[in-house]
């Protein structure tokens, strides 16, 4: 891609994303934009043309409606092959399908899952309670599966109880009902400046005013939330305490307690995301546990166990039920019953803890493969995490690494999709080792390739386009 490419738009009048959309279509018919080139990130296009993020984002969304591009989360926004079966070489010089996918977030899965869910489905299929599973009712999920739910999150020292908790079709889900729940539109939302990009996504959507904190390997500072709360009015902090996607940093607990202490005074609600959480074995308490009154707590088991069993649990104080209660039926009405009533089973037989043993076993077998590849390249990680965070060496900037490291087979994030407003390029990257690349093999052949490039300073002797 070329860094410094900006569509010409002409002056006329209309939406000016629409103007966008119409000059980089433009582009592509005239093939100035070539199949298969990727378009340029929106934080870079929204600043060289002095429009906001929101506008460009508009106009690729209208370029992807008429099928001229296509938006690949973690990785970017591609001009489409007008015949799939036809495709050339292009930039990467490899076929979607021969590429090892490193960006793509999910659990490591076996032959052990498959047998877990074939016996599951044919218990189900003899189980007196399956009728119980039609019920349109009650939005917030059957009440045993509260109770499963709830007696789980007891262990993590949380206080749960069904009544203050919400079945939801996944963490983001959960997330999303919590954000939307304590929020409106106007509102400033505080965030690590490096987030997950649906924080971004849903910020934007909602029309909150996201604001970046300054963090480290351990999260969040406390004293910048601080300095943030005392210069503007703060209405929320959505946090991940444990694992942060994408720098995978963790917070200790006096780092936990300080940011819940700092969210009282201020009168600041605390959105929690702990959806990696589960692959810990041991783990500081999750800062619902020390302001359990303004706390929203979210986890699931897609990023633990298998990224299907998007069972996600939500906990919120009493206050919020209703308004809680209202978003989840607004946008979804209930969770899949048959999906929780799964987790619910597992839950209780023990399964859930088996399978979440075995992915810590198979995570600590591919962080040693990256550790023997890697060696002493610089990166923040922990041995049961399903990402690495990556500094770049050298001259090395995320643009070109990224497509270069596409050009050698592999598919990496970038920091793009994660960065909140204007701030600077981290030149870094975000590696996930889940199953996206399921054989261990194809996974060392990847890291392998990695290391190549990580020792390599290919940037500085190429030619500027």
């Amino acid at each position: 891609m070329r860094w410094t490419w900006k569509p010409e738009v002409s002056s006329s009048g209309g939406a000016r994303y629409q103007a966008i959309a119409d000059a980089i279509a433009a582009a592509i018919d005239g093939g100035e934009l070539r199949p298969g080139e990727r378009l340029p990130p929106q934080r870079d296009l929204s600043f060289r043309m002095s429009v906001s993020v929101q506008t460009i984002f508009r106009a690729y969304a209208e370029l992807e409606r008429r099928g001229l591009v296509s938006g690949e989360i973690g990785r970017g926004t591609f001009v489409r092959y007008a015949n799939p079966d036809k495709v050339p070489g292009s930039i990467v010089d490899k076929r979607e399908e021969d590429l090892l996918d490193f960006s793509t977030m999910a659990p490591i899965v076996g032959e052990k899952h498959v047998k877990a869910l074939r016996d599951m489905l044919a218990a189900l299929s003899k189980s007196r309670e399956l009728e119980s599973l039609l019920a349109h009712r009650p939005i917030v999920g059957l009440h045993h599966h509260r109770m499963v739910g709830a007696d789980w999150l007891k262990t993590l020292d949380l206080k749960a109880s069904p009544e203050t908790m919400l079945i939801t079709n996944g963490c983001q889900h959960g997330l999303w009902v919590a954000l939307a729940s304590v929020t409106e539109p106007g509102d400033i939302v505080a965030a690590d400046h490096l987030v997950d990009s649906s924080v971004i996504t849903e910020s934007m959507i909602l029309k909150l005013q996201l604001r970046g904190l300054a963090s480290d390997e351990s999260g969040i500072l406390p004293d910048g939330f601080a300095a943030l709360c005392n210069r503007e009015r703060v209405k929320a902090i959505c946090v991940t305490p444990t694992l942060n996607n994408p720098t995978a940093s963790l917070m200790d607990e006096e780092r936990r307690r300080a940011i819940a202490e700092i969210a009282r005074e201020f009168n600041v609600w605390i959105i929690e995301d702990d959806v990696f959480g589960p692959l810990l074995d041991q783990r500081p308490r999750p800062i619902a546990a020390f302001a359990p009154e303004r706390s929203c707590y979210a986890t699931s088991f897609s990023k633990s166990v298998l990224h299907s069993l998007r069972t996600g649990y939500l906990l919120v104080p009493e206050i919020l039920m209703s308004r809680a209660i209202s978003r989840l039926r607004t946008t979804g009405w209930m969770s899949n019953s048959f999906v929780a009533e799964i987790s619910c089973r597992w839950l209780t037989d023990g399964t859930i803890a088996e399978l979440i043993a075995w992915q810590r076993r198979k995570l600590a077998r591919r962080h040693s493969i990256l550790d023997r590849e890697l060696g002493d390249a610089q990166r923040i990680s922990h041995p049961a995490s399903l990402h690495v965070w990556l500094p770049l060496p050298g001259r090395w900037r995320t643009g070109p690494f990224v497509e270069e490291a596409r050009r050698r087979g592999l598919l990496i994030t970038g920091p793009d999709p994660f960065i909140v407003g204007r701030d600077t390029d981290p030149h870094a990257v975000r590696l996930t080792i889940g199953d996206s690349v399921r054989e261990d093999e194809d996974f060392q052949r990847g890291v392998e390739t990695l290391a190549r490039l990580l020792a390599s300073d290919l940037e500085a002797s190429s030619p500027a386009i």
